[in-house]
C-alpha cells in the first residue's frame, strides 16, 4: 500500500511539474464585444455599397447613394443569448418591396428564395426556386427576426409542381454575426463573419406546432414578439409548444365549446378568459 501510494504521489507530481504557470487560460469569448465590431463592419460596408435600380448590391464609384444614408434601410435591436450571455445585436434590412399580403411571423413556416454572401461579396449559398422552412426552428436567429419585417406576394400553380410568384417581399438582410453563425462559423463561413442575405418571401405557412387548432402566431399573449414567455400553467413549455396551455387537463382543442374550430372564442364563465386558458371555467 505504501509503495501504492508513493507511485500516485510522484505522478500528480509530474503532472503539476507539466503544468506552466504562464500558460494561457481559456478565457469565455466576448459576445457583446464581437457584437460591437460586426456592427462597425457592416456599417462600412454600407457605406461603400448602395442598391442599383435591380435591386443589386454595387459598390459606390461615383455619386450614387450608399445605402447606409438610404431611407429603404431600416435597423432592429435584437436581445439575443450566446453562452449564457444576453447581449444586443444591431440587425439592419432593407426593403426593395415590402410585399402585399401577410407579414410572417417567428413562428411560421416561410418560402423563401435567397442568396447569401460574405462582406467580400462571395457567394456561398443560394436557392431561387424556393425553400421551404421553419422560422423558429429552421433557420439562424438573423433570418428568424429579418424575414418578419417582409410580406408575402401571389402565387400561381403552375400545374407541375411548381409556382410563380408576384408581388412578394423582397429586401437584403445585413446580419451581425452572432445573429448567424457566431464563433463557430459554419463550413464556408468563418467565425465571427457577419452575412448579407437577398430575401425573397415568397409564401407565408401559418404553423400550429402543438396541433392544439390555435396557430402559433396567436400564442404570444403578452404581444411582444417573444413565444417563450407566455406560459399559461407555468409548466415551463410555452404555449406555442403545449397542448394544454391552461394545465387542467383538458387539450386545448378540446376546449372548443362552440365547435366553429378556434377555442379562442368559447368562454363558458363569461370571465373575459377564454376556456383554454382559464382553469375555472365552470
Amino acid at each position: 500500500m505504501k509503495y501504492k501510494l508513493l507511485f500516485i504521489v510522484a505522478i500528480l507530481f509530474i503532472y503539476a511539474s507539466s503544468c506552466d504557470e504562464d500558460d494561457p487560460i481559456d478565457e469565455p469569448f466576448d459576445h457583446a464585444a464581437q457584437a460591437l465590431k460586426d456592427n462597425d463592419s457592416l456599417i462600412k460596408y454600407m457605406q461603400e455599397h448602395f442598391v442599383d435600380i435591380e435591386g443589386e448590391l454595387q459598390e459606390i464609384e461615383d455619386e450614387e447613394p450608399a445605402i447606409y444614408d438610404d431611407d429603404n434601410l431600416f435597423e432592429k435591436i435584437v436581445t439575443y443569448s450566446r453562452d449564457g450571455e444576453e447581449v444586443d445585436y444591431t440587425l439592419y434590412y432593407y426593403i426593395i418591396e415590402q410585399g402585399v399580403n401577410e407579414f410572417a411571423t417567428r413562428v411560421d413556416k416561410v418560402n423563401v428564395s435567397y442568396k447569401g454572401l460574405t462582406l467580400d461579396n462571395e457567394v456561398f449559398d443560394q436557392n431561387d426556386y424556393g425553400y421551404l422552412t421553419d422560422l423558429y426552428s429552421g433557420v439562424i436567429p438573423g433570418w428568424s427576426y429579418g424575414i418578419i419585417n417582409f410580406k408575402d406576394g401571389n402565387y400561381t400553380d403552375l400545374g407541375d409542381g411548381t409556382y410563380e410568384y408576384s408581388d412578394n417581399g423582397k429586401g437584403i438582410l445585413f446580419i451581425p454575426s452572432g445573429l448567424a453563425y457566431a464563433n463557430y462559423g459554419s463550413g464556408e463561413i468563418l467565425s465571427n463573419e457577419p452575412l448579407i442575405f437577398y430575401v425573397e418571401l415568397n409564401r407565408v405557412y401559418r404553423n400550429d406546432h402543438d396541433d392544439d387548432t390555435v396557430f402559433s402566431m396567436y400564442e404570444d399573449l403578452n404581444d411582444d414578439g417573444d413565444y417563450i414567455d407566455d406560459d399559461t400553467d407555468e409548466d415551463t413549455i410555452p404555449n406555442f409548444l403545449d397542448d394544454d396551455d391552461d394545465g387542467d387537463g383538458t387539450l386545448t382543442k378540446d376546449e372548443d365549446a362552440n365547435g366553429d374550430g378556434d377555442p379562442r372564442n368559447d368562454d363558458t364563465d363569461n370571465d373575459g378568459i377564454p376556456d383554454y386558458l382559464d382553469k375555472d371555467n365552470f
